[in-house]
């Protein structure tokens, strides 16, 4: 059975500063420019976390500034590619 986490709640969130490549991060993809944002580590470091809950994210594109409301099922594992505020899936 693979590791799970429930997000509950409402959360302003910010982007992470920098990502290490080959890192795998807890993010989104922005819904105005389309590029992923991390906003945590993946506690397993897998890529292969459940989660799931009713939570709601306020956050901004590092990239573009867009400001969106997220539910939980908008949260995205990724893998980094570069170090940076952004990384594409």
């Amino acid at each position: 059975m693979s590791p799970s986490v429930e997000f509950n709640g409402t959360y302003e969130v910010e982007p992470l500063s920098s990502l290490t490549p080959g890192g795998w991060y807890i993010g989104f993809a922005c819904v105005q420019c389309g590029q992923h944002f991390a906003i945590m580590n993946e506690p397993t470091n897998t890529g292969q976390l459940r989660m799931s809950g009713s939570a709601t994210f306020r956050a901004a594109c590092p990239n573009c500034g867009e400001v969106n409301k997220r539910s939980a099922a908008d949260l995205a594992q990724f893998q980094a590619a570069q170090g940076g505020p952004t990384s594409s899936a």
